[in-house]
This record gives structure tokens, sequence and C-alpha cells, in this order.
């Protein structure tokens, strides 16, 4: 009898000391976790206790702290880029109405014969325009991203859309003696999508090439395990950040002399996986191709 007690004892002793070394682990792993949220820093909390308990507990806290500073850094950037998009926003709108102004100004004060006139009247026409659509850019690209309704898709022959895209832009193409080469495996294509969606993926991709590039243009579609359609084109500036190239309001040199928002591809890319398709940019031997693939569906 007296060796049970004593057992006892032991054991009772023994998970006294026990759980006096599990609080003394649970304070200092609160402590820790206290000074991670006050420190900016990539700190980790770690075991100093053999317990599969507090393991699983530490795991699963070192695994929630290592997405939260995640989500900090996607906020950071997305922060930063949002700034930049202001500066580039500001910077963008400003360049064609301080020139529309200071030949309004030349036209206002100056004694300039009739044909002289109508010739900075021109201008301050075109810049308008060029204005005009840069807000219409913005207010697009905001719409979109603030719109979460619903996609009805039809039956479309992917042929037919992308032969009315390459028509807009047939004339522009021929007046700088530039070429749109298409290559297609066949006449139709069947895909359940967007028409008008598709034409504003296309009228982007195409539009973009013709403002950044000095060369042809090659769309090239087939139809495999899935539906790929590729735009290549040669580059025209070596600053090109390929791993940025759809992100909003990115830009290089050459864009903004050549007028651009550097919200084309960004658009393109939100329009392309709101159809369930996905979108790539490559550079090789100095061209740039995009690639868009969406999958085959029965219709």
């Amino acid at each position: 009898m007296g060796l049970v007690i004593i057992i006892l004892i032991v054991m009772i002793l023994g998970l006294i000391t026990y759980l006096f070394f599990i609080k003394k682990e649970l304070a200092r792993i609160t402590k820790d976790i206290s000074t991670i949220k006050k420190q900016d820093s990539n700190l980790l909390l770690h075991q100093e206790i053999s317990s599969s308990e507090i393991s699983a507990l530490i795991r699963q806290i070192n695994s929630l702290i290592k997405e939260i500073k995640q989500k900090e850094i996607q906020i950071e950037q997305k922060n930063q880029n949002l700034k930049k998009g202001m500066i580039n926003i500001s910077h963008d709108l400003r360049t064609p109405l301080t020139s529309a102004l200071g030949y309004i100004d030349i036209l206002l004060h100056s004694d300039l014969s009739k044909k002289e006139q109508e010739k900075e009247l021109r201008i301050v026409e075109e810049r308008l325009k060029r204005l005009e659509e840069l807000i219409s850019a913005f207010f697009e690209f905001s719409k979109i991203m603030c719109q979460n309704e619903n996609i009805v898709k039809e039956p479309l022959n992917l042929i037919a859309v992308l032969e009315e895209s390459i028509a807009h832009y047939y004339e522009d193409y021929q007046k700088e003696n530039r070429k749109i080469h298409f290559f297609k495996c066949n006449q139709k294509i069947k895909i359940n999508s967007k028409e008008e969606i598709l034409i504003r993926i296309f009228d982007n991709l195409i539009g973009n090439a013709f403002k950044h590039s000095e060369g042809d243009l090659e769309i090239t579609v087939q139809k495999k395990d899935n539906i790929r359609i590729e735009f290549k084109n040669p580059l025209q500036s070596n600053n090109l950040k390929i791993e940025k190239i759809f992100d909003e309001f990115y830009t290089v040199d050459i864009s903004r002399t050549k007028g651009g928002t550097g919200l084309g591809l960004a658009i393109a890319k939100e329009f392309t996986e709101r159809l369930n398709g996905t979108i790539q940019a490559e550079m090789e031997k100095g061209t740039l191709k995009i690639i868009i693939e969406f999958p085959i569906t029965r219709i």
C-alpha cells in the first residue's frame, strides 16, 4: 500500500513539474508573439521543451505569421504600385493638357495666318483626343476592377472575332508599311465566350504591338489540348521587364513617348482571366510573345 502511495506521489509531482514547464513555455511563446507583433522582423517562434502539442501549436502559429508577413508584403507592393500609378496618371493627363493650353495661348495672343491657325487647332485637337483616350482608359480599368457580375457566354467563331480585330488595325499598320500576319489552323474554331470581351482583349494586344514596335505582328492560332493564340512582334526597348508586363500602370520610357498608359495589357489580363483563360509573356531573340490559352469546351 505504501508503495502505491509513493508511486502516486511521484506521478503527481511529475505531472505538476510538467505542467509548470508547459505553463512557462506558453508564457515564453506569448512573450515572443508580442515581440514579433511589435517588431518589423522575420522572426518565428521556436520550441524549448519536448511536447507534440506545443510543437503542433508553434507550427500553426508560424504558418499564420508567414501568411500575415506575405500579405503585408503584397499590400506594400500594391501601395507602391498605386503611388506610382497616381504619379503616372498625373503625368499622362497633364502632358497633353499642358500642350493643348500652350497652343491655345499661341492662338489667342499671336497674329497667325488662317493656315497657321488651322495647323495649331489640329494640334490642339490631337492633344485633347489623347487626353480623352487616357481618361477613357483609366475609367474603363476602374470599372473593370469594380465589376464582379457573372459573364454570360455564347458560342462564337474565334477566327471571325480575331479577323474583326485585325481589320480594326489594318489601315494603321498599312500606313506605316507594316503587316499583320495571321496564321490559323482552319477557318472556324468554336469557343464558348463573350464577343465584346474577346474583341477588347485582341484590340488591346494588337494595339499594344502597334504602339510599342516598329515591325510586323504575327498572330498564330492553334487548337490541340486547348486553344492557343500567340501574338509575336519585335521588341523596341531592351528595358522591358517581362515579369511586370501585366502590372497596372507598368511602362517603359518608350511607351511614355508613344502614348502608352500601361493599362492595355493589364486590361487584357483581367478580361482573359474572367473568361477562364490564361495569359503570359515571353521574350525570345529580340521579340515579345504574348500567349493566350482558353480551355476547349463542348458547345
